[in-house]
C-alpha cells in the first residue's frame, strides 16, 4: 500500500500481511478483527480505508501517516528483540503527528502490560489521542488507569459467512459393531461426536488439560476432536501416537490455519470447545471472539467462564467443567438450537462487520 492525498483512514498493525489461498490477511486474529475487517468494511460504504504493516518499508509507513486524515495504532505484536522493536516503531511514525488529539486512536487487544516496553510506551502515547479502544471491559479497566481519553470496548467483527444452527444427533455404537469395526479396520468417525478447537499455538495449555476430562467422556460418547491453529512445537505433545489412532476413543485431528478453512472446519462440527486459563488475570482481560466466531457459525460453544464472555452466556454453556457443558448439549439439542438462534441475531447486531465499521466512524467523529 501506498499513501496517497485524501486517505480518511488508516489502520496500522505491527503484524505481517500474508496472502493465503488468494486472500490477504494475518495470523493473528487482532490484525485480522482490528484492522482487515474494518477497513473493508468501511470500503464497502464508500470510504477511503487502508490496512498497513509498520513492519513493511518505514518510509511508505511514514507517508501513509502523513497523508492519512485518521490514524488507528493497532494491537503491538511482540518481536525478537520483544516489545522494545514495535513501541520503537509506533515511536517514530507518532513523532511527526501534533494533532493526536483530532487524528489518532491506539487499539489494544491484549493485556502485556507487566512489560516494561510496552508499559512505558502506552504510558506515554495514551494520554494524547483521540480515544483508546479495547476488546473487554476488564482491558479497558487497564487502560484507563493510564489516561482520561474516552477508553471504549470496540466489537470485533465476525469472519465469514453465517452457518445454519445445528445441534448434535448422538450416533450410538454398539459394542458389537464397535468390535466388528476396529477388527476389519472402519473408521469409527461416523459414530463420533465432532468437537472444534481453535486458537493460538499458546492457547494449547488449557486444551492439553482438558484432554484427559474428554479421554474420560468419550469412554461414554467417542469423540472426535478436530483442532485448527499453526503447526508449532506444542502441537506435538496433543498429537500423541494414542490420540491419531483410527479406533482410539479420543481422536485427534490437527488442520493448519488459514482464512478459508474456518467455515468449512465449524460446519463439519457438533459443538466448538473452548478451554482457557480462565483464573489467570492477565487472561481474563481477553476478548469474545472465539466464542463469537462459534456461534455465528452455528454450533454451541461449551467454554470456560471468562469476562468478555458473561453477555453470551445465554447462547452458550459457560462453566468450569467442560464436559458437563458437552453432556448438556448432547442432552439438550432443542435448546441448543434455540440459543443458536438467539445468538446469531445478537452477534448480528453488534459484530456484523458493517455495524463494526459505523462504530468506527462514530468514533472519528464524536457526535457532541
Amino acid at each position: 500500500m501506498s499513501g496517497g492525498a485524501g486517505l480518511e483512514y488508516l489502520f496500522l498493525t505491527c503484524a505481517s500481511l500474508v496472502r493465503i489461498d488468494g486472500v490477504t490477511t494475518a495470523y493473528g486474529a487482532s490484525a485480522r478483527l482490528g484492522a482487515i475487517v474494518p477497513t473493508r468494511a468501511l470500503g464497502r460504504l464508500g470510504y477511503d480505508a487502508r490496512t498497513y504493516s509498520v513492519t513493511g518499508d518505514p518510509a511508505l509507513a511514514e507517508e501513509a501517516v502523513r497523508d492519512a486524515k485518521r490514524i488507528v495504532f493497532g494491537e503491538m505484536w511482540e518481536m525478537k528483540d520483544g516489545w522494545a522493536g514495535p513501541a520503537a516503531l509506533y515511536r517514530r511514525l507518532l513523532e511527526p503527528i501534533r494533532d493526536r488529539r483530532e487524528r489518532v486512536v491506539f487499539s489494544i487487544a491484549d493485556d502485556h502490560f507487566d512489560d516494561r516496553h510496552f508499559l512505558g510506551f502506552y504510558r506515554e502515547a495514551l494520554p494524547d489521542c483521540l480515544a483508546v479502544t479495547v476488546v473487554s471491559q476488564t482491558l479497558g479497566e487497564k487502560a484507563r488507569t493510564l489516561t482520561s481519553r474516552p477508553v471504549l470496548v470496540a466489537p470485533e467483527p465476525v469472519e465469514g459467512a453465517r452457518g445454519a444452527p445445528q445441534a448434535i444427533a448422538v450416533r450410538y455404537l454398539p459394542r458389537p459393531v464397535a468390535w466388528l469395526a476396529r477388527r476389519v479396520g472402519l473408521s469409527m468417525d461416523h459414530w463420533r461426536v465432532r468437537l472444534l478447537w481453535y486458537g493460538y499455538p499458546q492457547n494449547l495449555p488449557p486444551l492439553l488439560e482438558l484432554v484427559p476430562a474428554l479421554e474420560e467422556y468419550a469412554k461414554r460418547y467417542p469423540l472426535l476432536l478436530t483442532c485448527v491453529t499453526r503447526r508449532l512445537p506444542g502441537i506435538e505433545a496433543l498429537m500423541t501416537p494414542a490420540r491419531v489412532h483410527q479406533d482410539s476413543r479420543l481422536r485427534v485431528h490437527f488442520v493448519p490455519w488459514s482464512p478459508t478453512i474456518m467455515d468449512p472446519a465449524i460446519a463439519y462440527s457438533d459443538l466448538v470447545v473452548i478451554p482457557s486459563d480462565y483464573r489467570n488475570p492477565v487472561k481474563q482481560a481477553k476478548s469474545p471472539n472465539r466464542l463469537v466466531a462459534g456461534v455465528h457459525g452455528g454450533r454451541f460453544v461449551v467454554a470456560h467462564p471468562l469476562p468478555a464472555y458473561a453477555p453470551y452466556a445465554g447462547f452458550a454453556w459457560i462453566g468450569e467443567d467442560l464436559c458437563e457443558g458437552l453432556d448438556w448439549a448432547i442432552r439438550h439439542p432443542r435448546e441448543v438450537i434455540g440459543r443458536i438462534v438467539r445468538g446469531q441475531a445478537y452477534i448480528g447486531e453488534r459484530h456484523a462487520p458493517e455495524v463494526v465499521a459505523r462504530f468506527w466512524l462514530d468514533l472519528f467523529h464524536p457526535k457532541n
